[in-house]
């Protein structure tokens, strides 16, 4: 499977409660005889997650613990359901920008603007489904290595978003150190505002509304910088002598999820492997209002991502839940197809329409294992089930 089934694209589950093939409900745990499951070439037992270590990861870390503590753009506003990026990594680092952002989008350029720049997290959401048809909501949370340097990559970057699109000030209501444009050719205002070691950068387009005017959205710039504020109370910056100390694996998570088979499209030498908490893998979802629901009622706390998904629910009835509550998301995109050979009650589904993007559609299996839930995928149907025969014998050998 290639990274960017996994690491770059997050497809709603579509799914019937799954059957878990074992007489012990109560336990449940699906009982596959491993024996007849074919997985071929695919590992079979959890994997030693410190071999992931480098000199990068703690940055990869760190960025993954400020996307537990930021907002999504449906937190600030709840029309803003929508996320049509394929990409799903939201973290930032020195060595890595996400493909999307908006911006300087390469490590270079924007290291250049942001000398001291230790980590970060964006996120995005939209009022509609395509690009352009209504407003957009953009947010960069960016920590620095000291205050000083925060604000000076404060000054460079807004000098750098007037040169690309020149307008005029604009003030945000009640933050009087914030700097923020409006640019009508544009039709965007963006925003900037340094805050001890941190930068916020806020950016919101509205390609529409007839007449523009900056007002409304200066007023929700200003709401956007409250509520990541209030969010950011509850992340505390890790010493950066502590950085390549921090866990990489909580809980066992990646442990227990299928690796990676390309590790090297997005971070070089880095296998971008990742467990995240509830809130920071909300940022991922195409439709974050119905994942927020659902996530909320399975109890959904961590989330293994890698070669496949991997969530941790409250318990099994809770992944049962999860699986069922995912249901129809899209469901008008995917037909179901046959599951695995010999393992009944795994559901799966391809794509309706053949000449939809494979990228953002591809065939995708579920299952629940005890508190967990299975998202696998693959380039064709052989392809997922072997995969999602290695991830069942990877929670089965875990235990």
């Amino acid at each position: 499977m290639r990274i960017r089934r996994v690491l770059c694209v997050l497809v709603a589950a579509l799914v019937a409660s799954v059957s878990c093939g074992t007489d012990d409900e109560s336990a449940g745990t699906p009982k596959y005889d491993v024996a007849q499951l074919d997985s071929g070439n695919y590992p079979t037992t959890p994997r030693d997650t410190e071999a992931l270590r480098n000199d990068k990861r703690g940055k990869l870390l760190e960025a993954a613990r400020i996307g537990a503590a930021v907002p999504l753009a449906a937190d600030i506003d709840g029309k803003f359901a929508f996320k049509t990026t394929i990409y799903v990594d939201r973290r930032l680092t020195p060595d890595f920008r996400v493909p999307d952002i908006q911006g300087a989008n390469k490590p270079a350029e924007f290291n250049s603007l942001a000398p001291g720049f230790v980590a970060g997290w964006y996120t995005r959401g939209q009022r509609r489904e395509g690009i352009g048809l209504g407003r957009a909501l953009d947010m960069h949370t960016l920590r620095f290595e000291s205050a000083d340097r925060a604000r000076a990559a404060a000054g460079r970057i807004a000098d750098k978003l007037d040169e690309n699109a020149p307008g005029e000030p604009v003030s945000i209501p009640g933050l009087a150190n914030t700097r923020a444009k409006w640019s009508r050719d544009k039709r965007r205002l963006e925003t900037v505002l340094a805050q001890d070691t941190l930068l916020l950068i806020v950016r919101i387009e509205d390609p529409v509304s007839e007449p523009a005017d900056p007002a409304p959205l200066a007023e929700l710039a200003q709401r956007a910088f409250t509520k990541m504020l209030d969010g950011l109370k509850n992340y505390t910056p890790t010493p950066l002598d502590q950085l390549d100390s921090l866990p990489i694996d909580v809980d066992g998570m990646l442990r227990r999820t299928l690796p990676l088979e390309d590790k090297s499209q997005f971070t070089a030498d880095t296998d971008p492997s990742m467990v995240l908490t509830r809130q920071a893998w909300l940022h991922a979802s195409f439709y974050p209002n119905l994942a927020k629901a659902a996530y909320a009622d399975a109890g959904v706390d961590l989330i293994g991502v890698s070669g496949s998904s991997l969530y941790r629910t409250r318990d099994f009835a809770s992944s049962e839940r999860l699986i069922a509550a995912l249901i129809g998301q899209e469901g008008d995109k995917y037909k179901a197809m046959d599951g695995p050979p010999n393992m009944p009650g795994v559901q799966c589904f391809d794509r309706r329409n053949p000449k939809d993007s494979e990228s953002r559609y591809p065939p995708q299996c579920y299952f629940a294992y005890d508190r967990y839930v299975a998202e696998v995928s693959g380039d064709n149907p052989q392809h997922v089930y072997q995969r999602v025969a290695a991830q069942y014998k990877i929670l089965a050998n875990e235990g």
